[in-house]
């Protein structure tokens, strides 16, 4: 299309002329700033009027950069952008390629590339799948910073993290978001990588979160215990069944019918935390829970502990804190989590008797020994740590019936547990 340059004082008059002798004769009117050097005003024959700077860059060659459209962007709005384009310009920046590396970028965050959450897919490809908890991880980055997830990465900053962080009602759940996303974000920085700027693994967490030390002393017990035996909910005897075997939630979540075994008397965990097989010697208590939970119809990879129906095709138990919340109102007791029956489960064995080692080998931590002997002695103590989990859930019962006369209440169990 022809082009048609004049040098009049861009004044609406001048600016309204350009237009119709541009719809009029089909050409491009080029009207420069007598002013401000560089500074043209583009009218094309739709009516289009465009503001660029005429400029050398740093190599010599004449390239033109877009400053906005007239009449959104003013005379002396664009004379100001135009100034400081050119200086730009003369220290050696490429505005036009700049344009097109961020539309690119908001086209390619719309296409889901080159976002936070295509940070997230990438290194739960990569590295996710080597963690226990990852789906944990994930969820809860995925809700303290879901107004961050499609954001185009140029668009990211700290400040932004940050403030929603800060902001979040629950201050240790952005914390823990926090903790879950800052070595994400240190892998999406490494210079091989280059997904995300440095500076955003300086993320803070707003509050600091103290190892817990909560356990469930007797008399809690004695309102607890009664509760979760009389419940329906699969929660409930997901509970039961962390007390009795002093596995991880999730392994709980997780565990599948297959992996029990009546006859031996076992629950085989192929993949833990610690990334090692753990046999768990079940208990008469443990064994009776799994016997009242057995499905009509066997499915080796069904879930032991399923929410709703049996039609809800088999998802694991999910809505912890709402359960946890109910059974906590019920049975008058609060502020535990479900991990702190774990430590529970620990504590009494301690209080009982049971040496350190047993319990650690119970709880399937790494080493049971000190750092020496662990390399030389792989024992984990099944034989004792069934006993140790038969007394655990002995007493357990002793406190669920309120401490009343021991051997009456051992004979009405055993005649419970053994009419199998």
């Amino acid at each position: 299309m022809t082009e048609r340059t004049t040098r009049p004082a861009i004044t609406p008059t001048a600016i309204a002329a350009a237009v119709r002798r541009a719809a009029e004769n089909k050409t491009v009117e080029v009207l420069k700033d007598p002013d401000q050097a560089g500074l043209e005003l583009r009218i094309g024959s739709s009516g289009k009027r465009v503001w660029y700077l005429q400029a050398r860059d740093a190599t010599g060659r004449p390239r033109r950069h877009v400053l906005g459209q007239h009449p959104a962007l003013g005379l002396a709005a664009a004379r100001e952008a135009c100034r400081s384009m050119r200086e730009a310009v003369r220290k050696g920046a490429d505005p036009t390629a700049d344009a097109r590396y961020r539309r690119d970028a908001v086209n390619d965050a719309k296409a889901g590339r080159n976002t936070l959450q295509a940070v997230l897919d990438a290194y739960a490809r990569q590295e996710g799948g080597k963690l226990k908890s990852w789906a944990e991880y994930k969820r809860r980055i995925q809700t303290v910073f879901a107004a961050q997830l499609g954001q185009p990465l140029t668009e990211l900053t700290l400040q932004s993290l940050q403030q929603a962080a800060d902001r979040w009602p629950s201050a240790l759940s952005a914390a823990a978001a926090c903790r879950y996303l800052r070595p994400i974000l240190k892998w999406g920085a490494h210079p091989g990588r280059g997904y995300v700027e440095r500076d955003l693994a300086l993320l803070t967490p707003p509050a600091t979160v103290q190892r817990r030390r909560r356990v469930l002393d007797a008399k809690e017990l004695s309102r607890l215990l009664p509760v979760l035996h009389a419940s329906s909910s699969a929660y409930a005897a997901a509970m039961q069944f962390i007390l009795l075997t002093l596995a991880r939630r999730e392994e709980v979540a997780g565990a599948r019918w297959r992996d029990v075994d009546f006859e031996k008397k076992l629950w085989r965990l192929p993949e833990t935390k610690n990334g090692q097989e753990h046999v768990v010697p079940l208990s008469k208590q443990a064994l009776l829970l799994l016997r009242t939970r057995l499905p009509d119809e066997s499915d080796a990879n069904a879930f032991l502990f399923v929410s709703g129906d049996e039609g809800d095709g088999g998802t694991p138990l999910s809505n912890w804190d709402r359960a946890t919340k109910i059974i906590q109102e019920d049975s008058g007791t609060s502020g535990w989590h479900r991990h702190d029956l774990r430590r529970t489960g620990a504590t009494m064995l301690g209080n009982m008797g049971i040496e350190p080692h047993i319990i650690e080998a119970a709880l399937n931590h790494v080493s049971i020994h000190s750092q020496l002997a662990a390399t030389y002695n792989a024992a984990r103590y099944r034989p004792q740590v069934a006993d140790a989990l038969q007394r655990l859930a002995d007493r357990l019962d002793i406190i669920a019936e309120g401490g009343a006369d021991v051997h009456t209440i051992k004979i009405a169990r055993d005649r419970r547990l053994n009419t199998e």
